[in-house]
């Protein structure tokens, strides 16, 4: 028999001690210089390579400080100023996969993805990077290898997100309150780096020069990408420090990738970029982006990230930690947008309650060697989301310096291990004829109660169930019943999550060109669950299929569901499942992980089994206790 994932390795722990020092806050952001300086360097290397870009600059929250279109960029067969996203190179083109986007899209979600990757302290990842750990392979390409660590990342930051902020022109905050959405979802298209000033992590650039937006299929060779050249020219004076750069992080014993591209190949010296104000009109010029930026605002001010300005500043409480605060995210009177609060279900999570499970996975998260951040040694940094069972969010803190792509997914990933865990499941995906396939599928795996039987589901054992093969990474088998044939299946075509979301991204795509309304938040089309006081649906950001999520039980009734995100996935796996536990363990009120006997690691098909959790080796930095999940 075997088990998804490999052999599970748990032991038992005593409640972590407390330990971290303060970090230094952040000061540092992109003034209008700062931003028409990167124009300008990226203008030039395209200028010099007879290849017109459009190319958008945001802030580390994800708020976009200019857009500006050369002219003639991107002329493709919908029309000027699109790219196509990757054609499937393996089978028929299905999902998101063929279809044109508009470039300034594009440029502002490869902008957008580093900006929330990268870190001051830790790491500096670009989009080149993000194509590498969300394929279907981890090193893409290599055959026999499991996918990607953080496969599913590139539909998160959804436009119809409820998490992320939406600008809107006529409510001034929205413009700075952070963190905003991505246009297409997460980018793992070559052409984003993060942009760094007096060493710290400040914004990023994108840049879309090609008409294709894909991914690195084959990263043993230097592929020339035009976009990253651009980009990486516009990055220089704010370039990333090397040290933190992802080629100098190694992941599961694999090196990360940075870029392609080397200042040998520019063909513009950046240092000789002109003025912004200095580039002729006929060159191009700063564009409108209905929903993200204004050309009337011209080249606009970034802000400092960990101030009440940015969207999220440390919490003064004192609920979490007198010594190292955590950050939270507040909106435009600095009031916490989710401070500690009850279900109203019965049996729900008391405000009490959240605020213990959320301090207690601090506490690990403090604790917890990092697998992404340099220098080695490093403490982990992580999200961490806690909501009830019709997905409401109850709390939410983060460690500081941590990934802000983390504040959706770590939502994500709490309201996936819910629904996913629920008795209504499968009524749920049976109202929407186009999901049906996939409620057949995880039938014929599991029986006819699948999805309603009250099995209880990480976000790791969902992550199983939403590869193209089954086990991950072994050729030849059957697709988990959440994803599609390995023929069809694609980072743009993941099966069940791009279909809870699919019309939604259509939506917004159409709303950013002038087509019609935006898309409505929160996503996809699926019922409230029954009773819900909030007459919302459950994945109100989408479904998330990597691992970081968990169920909360209450003497074995499911009441709600912990999401973490922002380092290694079996860090996040380490945070929420053992941050539960620790919490359940102190507070005695019938609180606790699912009970064994229910957990999806109990499901077999073809003879292969689930993984629930997966804490790792040599977990934290005080301690060399191992296998700290065991029994939990």
């Amino acid at each position: 028999m075997i088990r998804a994932g490999g052999l599970l390795r748990l032991a038992a722990l005593a409640f972590p001690l407390f330990a971290a020092s303060p970090a230094r806050a952040d000061t540092q952001s992109l003034d209008p210089q700062d931003v028409g300086a990167v124009l300008s360097r990226a203008v030039q290397e395209s200028a010099a390579r007879h290849q017109p870009a459009t190319i958008a600059v945001v802030d580390r929250l994800g708020g976009v400080l200019a857009v500006y279109r050369m002219a003639g960029a991107n002329p493709s067969p919908a029309g000027p100023g699109f790219v196509q996203v990757e054609i499937n190179p393996n089978g028929p083109n299905t999902g998101l996969d063929g279809a044109f986007v508009p470039d300034v899209a594009a440029a502002i979600s490869k902008a957008v993805a580093p900006a929330y990757l990268s870190t001051t302290h830790g790491n500096a990842f670009s989009t080149r990077t993000v194509s590498q750990i969300v394929q279907d392979h981890f090193d893409p390409g290599q055959a026999g290898t499991p996918s990607g660590p953080l496969f599913g990342l590139q539909f998160s930051q959804l436009s119809c997100s409820d998490v992320n902020i939406h600008f809107d022109p006529a409510v001034p905050s929205t413009l700075t309150l952070g963190p905003h959405r991505a246009p297409l979802g997460f980018a793992a298209a070559p052409g984003g780096f993060p942009l760094y000033k007096n060493g710290e992590m400040v914004g990023a650039v994108g840049v879309a020069a090609t008409k294709s937006y894909g991914l690195d299929l084959d990263i043993h060779t230097n592929d020339g990408n035009v976009d990253e050249i651009i980009a990486l020219a516009a990055t220089i004076g704010l370039d990333a420090p090397r040290a933190l750069r992802a080629d100098q992080i190694t992941v599961g014993g694999l090196l990360l990738r940075y870029s392609d591209a080397t200042p040998a190949e520019f063909r513009s010296n950046p240092a000789a970029a002109p003025p912004f104000a200095e580039i002729p009109a006929a060159v191009g010029a700063l564009t409108s982006v209905t929903g993200y930026y204004q050309e009337s605002d011209g080249l606009r001010q970034g802000v400092v990230y960990g101030t009440p300005a940015s969207g999220l500043r440390p919490d003064t409480s004192g609920e979490f930690s007198t010594i190292l605060p955590p950050e939270i995210l507040v909106d435009e009177n600095n009031a916490p947008r989710f401070p500690p609060s009850a279900g109203k279900e019965t049996g729900a999570l008391t405000a009490e309650e959240t605020t213990a499970i959320l301090r207690a996975a601090y506490q690990v998260a403090l604790q917890a060697r990092s697998a992404i951040r340099q220098p080695p040694g490093s403490p982990a940094t992580e999200n961490i989301t806690v909501v009830d069972v019709e997905g409401n969010i109850l709390g939410y803190i983060a460690t500081p310096d941590t990934l802000v792509d983390g504040a959706d997914a770590a939502t994500q990933k709490a309201r996936t291990a819910v629904f996913v865990s629920r008795r209504d499941a499968a009524a749920a995906l049976a109202t929407q004829p186009s999901l049906a396939p996939f409620l057949t599928s995880v039938r014929r795996f599991y029986g006819a109660g699948a999805l309603e039987n009250g099995i209880a589901f990480s976000t790791r054992a969902v992550a199983l169930l939403s590869r193209d093969t089954f086990p991950d990474g072994i050729g030849g088998t059957p697709n988990g019943p959440f994803s599609l044939p390995a023929s069809s299946a694609t980072p743009f075509s993941t099966g069940l999550q791009l279909g809870l979301i699919e019309a939604n991204f259509l939506e917004h795509v159409d709303f950013i060109l002038g087509k019609g309304p935006d898309t409505a938040v929160p996503c996809t089309a699926l019922p409230a669950p029954a009773g819900s006081v909030s007459g919302l649906p459950l994945l109100r950001d989408g479904l998330q299929i990597f691992a970081g999520g968990f169920p909360i039980y209450r003497d074995g009734m499911l009441v709600g569901g912990i999401g973490a995100s922002g380092d290694g996935d079996d860090q996040s796996d380490l945070t929420a499942f053992l941050g539960l536990f620790n919490a359940a363990t102190s507070l005695h009120t019938g609180l606790a992980n699912a009970p064994p006997g229910i957990r999806a690691d109990q499901l077999e098909a073809f003879g292969v089994e689930l993984r629930y959790v997966s804490c790792p080796v040599a977990p934290y930095l005080n301690s060399s206790v191992q296998n700290l999940c065991l029994g939990k």
